[in-house]
């Protein structure tokens, strides 16, 4: 990979919190290296204007190349700290911290930067006195020099607190777009739903009544038991789950004997978090479009499981497979995208693939367990 690829693929998530990281280490690097070079040398010019020292080689050479060279340790200080917290917390939590700008996660985040500014300041200060100037650690003896050194740390430490304040005012103003994003999309997919299932009834009616009616019994069963689910801005899989598995007993009902399915899903994947009617309009796009033309009918199954943090959900058919283009059309499949981009960005996708002799569709996502979420809430 060139440099300026690897630059473009790590710089949209060079902010963002994550466990798993597809970019490359060097590119992360000299993002810092950068970031940390340019705001040392804007400080470093601003002292220098301040004390009319710019054209002062004793200046440059005793003061300003050394924080310059300081500002870049920092830098990569903190990345290698902020990178050493990301592997050893949870994805659930990472999460939270990058999509909550609490005062919670605001503390660790600033006392987390201010310990790499303090541990660069020691690394970078240490470098200087052994690459470039020996006497480096004696001239802070001057209390002119600590002065001047520990303003150019204070500012850093100003500097990161500004940029997490006005970081938290932009995600919540992003939370509350996102939020109405949500809402529309979501307004958008229940109706379809819900007529989709009321013509099922009217199609079962023409031919068998008595079925016709215990289904229209069971959808009121179901509806009721799930509109109130429906409208809420979180759900579970759990609850995900069973809204699945009574749509399939309500299509078995027309169906019959040509409908079979199974669920499978581990504990901690029932635990998770995920937003309402995701996992609905997969089960019903694998029906219509794979296994409703089939005279023989086949077979849904369901699989969910935690793997490295993430959750994956598969919703496998057998029936006739992907159509010459490769995908199944459907305002199902697009909504479902556009509710996982608002709500995780590229952190999360929906992808379908050949499963001979049918289709998976497969939904992976960050693992947010309900009991991590409940406990982070504020």
């Amino acid at each position: 990979m060139g440099m300026i690829a690897g630059v473009r693929q790590a710089w949209p998530v060079f902010w963002i919190l994550r466990k798993q990281r597809r970019e490359p280490a060097w590119a992360r690097v000299l993002i810092a290296t950068a970031l940390s070079l340019a705001l040392s040398f804007a400080l470093v010019m601003l002292a220098g204007l301040l004390r009319l020292s710019w054209f002062d080689p004793g200046w440059w050479r005793t003061v300003a190349i050394p924080l310059i060279c300081v500002g870049v340790a920092i830098g990569n200080t903190l990345l290698g700290l902020f990178r050493a917290f990301e592997l050893g917390t949870e994805e659930a939590a990472l999460e939270h911290v990058h999509a909550q700008a609490s005062w919670r996660s605001g503390l660790i985040l600033n006392a987390l930067a201010a310990a790499g500014i303090l541990l660069g300041c020691s690394i970078g200060m240490g470098l200087v006195g052994i690459v470039y100037d020996p006497a480096v650690w004696n001239r802070l003896a001057d209390p002119r020099q600590r002065i001047n050194f520990a303003l150019f740390v204070l500012v850093l430490v100003a500097a990161n607190v500004v940029a997490w304040s006005l970081r938290a005012r932009q995600l919540a103003i992003q939370r509350r777009a996102t939020e109405a994003q949500l809402h529309l999309l979501q307004a958008q997919i229940e109706p379809q739903f819900l007529f989709n299932t009321l013509a099922d009834v009217q199609s079962l009616l023409e031919h068998d009544t008595e079925r016709a009616r215990q289904m229209l019994e069971e959808f009121t069963d179901y509806l009721r038991a799930s509109l109130g689910q429906l409208r809420r801005a979180d759900s579970t899989l759990a609850a995900e789950l069973d809204m699945a598995q009574c749509y399939l007993q309500l299509l078995r009902l027309r169906m019959g004997a040509r409908l079979r399915f199974s669920i499978e899903a581990s504990v901690q994947a029932r635990a998770a978090v995920v937003p309402p009617l995701l996992l609905q309009p997969l089960v019903e796009n694998a029906i219509r479009h794979g296994l409703e033309s089939r005279a023989e009918g086949g077979s849904v199954h369901i699989f969910a499981d935690v793997r490295s943090g993430r959750l994956e959900i598969a919703v496998l058919d057998d029936g006739v497979g992907l159509p010459a283009t490769g995908e199944r059309a459907g305002l199902a499949l697009d909504n479902i995208r556009a509710r996982l981009q608002a709500r995780h960005g590229s952190n999360a996708a929906l992808t379908l693939a050949a499963h001979a002799p049918g289709v998976r569709a497969t939904i992976d996502l960050p693992f947010i367990s309900a009991t991590v979420d409940s406990s982070h809430s504020d």
